[in-house]
């Protein structure tokens, strides 16, 4: 997927018309800029060539356009977008863009609610402590005073009372301290176990899958994987925008579970590859192996709704 990203970019651009598609996507490196067409308008979705691969329609309509040309006087009638494609792609755009928003949101929203829980706990806790501390001092007060009227009557009962006063002294701060070491790794397992819950239930919205060849190539998490095996190659502008500096993303190796909403099946797979032309920030590009588990490679592509199972 990775090595065929600037292949793909370049299938991927627009060409010039009335009403341009906006892609929304980050121009890869590779893009030819100045000998081809302006990359911020987009005809590849809006005529389909994602579905028109190795035909006559792909070689005449979905390659992009040198600097100089257009529409009118490079390209046969057929491969002009009508409005209501256009219409139709962009916006697709506006809701992954919305879709993603509103997930960064919740998660900015939970992350604040488990700082301030954390810190409300070590507050009770240094509460606590305090507490249990005041409270010995003032029963080895006691204790002294105790023993100091006792010491007028009877020198062996002033021994006896001072052994026993310091053997429960001693007992006491060890059981204190044992209860509260084992309260907070209570405290702090449950909130480890909420934690981690609460990040594999997330469910994203507003993408959609589509399929690639392994090609014999390692993907950019360094792993080469074959067509049968299912990966996925996860949206660069989304998730892992660092992608051309940075080859150890922290998603590596997890696992995804997709459903393709139009059917309702759904396939698990393992993040392998980057993808740095998918559809909107939450689309998904799937081995041929993990894609024909959800759709048909007719199909081409599909929208999807997915979370990260690990």
């Amino acid at each position: 997927m990775f090595a065929k990203a600037a292949v793909i970019a370049l299938a991927s651009a627009s060409i010039v018309v009335a009403a341009p598609v906006n892609c929304a996507r980050s121009k890869p490196s590779s893009y030819a800029e100045g000998y081809l067409e302006d990359y911020d308008t987009c005809k590849y979705l809006a005529l389909s060539c994602n579905t028109q691969h190795n035909s006559t329609f792909f070689d005449d309509c979905c390659h992009p356009l040198l600097a100089n040309e257009t529409l009118a006087d490079n390209r046969a009638s057929y491969c002009t977008p009508n409005s209501t494609d256009v219409a139709s792609v962009n916006a697709t755009m506006a809701e992954g863009a919305a879709a993603t928003a509103s997930a960064t949101a919740s998660a900015d929203v939970e992350a604040e609610s488990q700082y301030y829980n954390a810190s409300s706990s070590d507050a009770t806790a240094s509460v606590t402590a305090s507490s249990e501390a005041t409270a010995s001092e003032t029963a080895s007060s006691e204790a002294t005073a105790s023993e100091t009227a006792s010491a007028l009557n009877n020198v062996a009962e002033i021994a006896q009372q001072s052994a026993s006063a310091t053997s429960s002294s001693e007992e006491q701060p060890t059981s204190a301290s044992s209860s509260s070491s084992e309260e907070s790794s209570a405290s702090t397992s449950s909130s480890a176990s909420t934690s981690s819950s609460t990040s594999s239930s997330q469910v994203y919205t507003g993408g959609y899958a589509t399929f690639y060849s392994q090609d014999g190539v390692a993907g950019a998490c360094g792993t080469m994987h074959s067509d049968s095996d299912y990966v996925i190659a996860i949206d660069s502008n989304g998730w892992w925008q660092d992608y051309e500096t940075n080859d150890n993303s922290p998603y590596c190796g997890k696992q995804i579970t997709l459903t393709n909403t139009n059917n309702g099946k759904s396939v698990t797979a393992t993040v392998a590859d980057v993808c740095p032309t998918c559809e909107t920030n939450n689309s998904l590009d799937l081995s041929i192996g993990a894609f024909n588990q959800i759709a048909t490679e007719e199909e081409g592509m599909v929208p999807i709704t997915w979370s990260f199972v690990n």
